[in-house]
């Protein structure tokens, strides 16, 4: 379960950084080139755990350019997830399957868990769908700075 965002601050799962343009930039870009990459491969039962992984990393990547600009370090993807929530970036319904996609994530990484052809699309087409939105959330936060 994801806990409030002044949790992940007193737990010491988030630092407090100084805004780093640059390096949000290139989060973004990072997330962008990754999801690309995912877009032109072939999902087979094979690589359907890896593309999965990456799907999520793509988002990952560009949910922290978010915080970035905010001038905060993610040292946990709960931590990241709750930022969303507290800063209202994405809806809901969004938030409860990047949350997902995290548990699945883990277990594909950290108990070898396979993640399905199904599954691993679903996952391509939500980022797809989500990195747009995140990058125009940057564009704003770019011009507010």
């Amino acid at each position: 379960m994801i806990k409030p965002f002044e949790y992940y601050e007193k737990e010491r799962q988030v630092e407090k950084t100084m805004s780093n343009i640059a390096l949000a930039r290139s989060l973004l870009e990072k997330a962008e080139i990754r999801l690309k990459r995912i877009l032109e491969e072939q999902v087979n039962e094979s690589k359907s755990s890896l593309i999965f992984e990456d799907a999520y990393e793509s988002i990952r990547e560009a949910a922290q350019s978010l915080m970035q600009l905010k001038k905060y370090k993610p040292l946990s993807h709960e931590a990241l997830i709750s930022f969303l929530i507290k800063k209202k970036y994405l809806s809901q319904e969004n938030i409860n399957l990047l949350n997902n996609y995290r548990v699945l994530r883990n277990k594909s990484v950290y108990q070898a868990e396979k993640i399905s052809i199904e599954k691993c699309k679903e996952s391509i087409k939500f980022a797809s769908e989500i990195l747009p939105e995140i990058k125009q959330k940057f564009k704003e936060l770019i011009k507010s700075l």
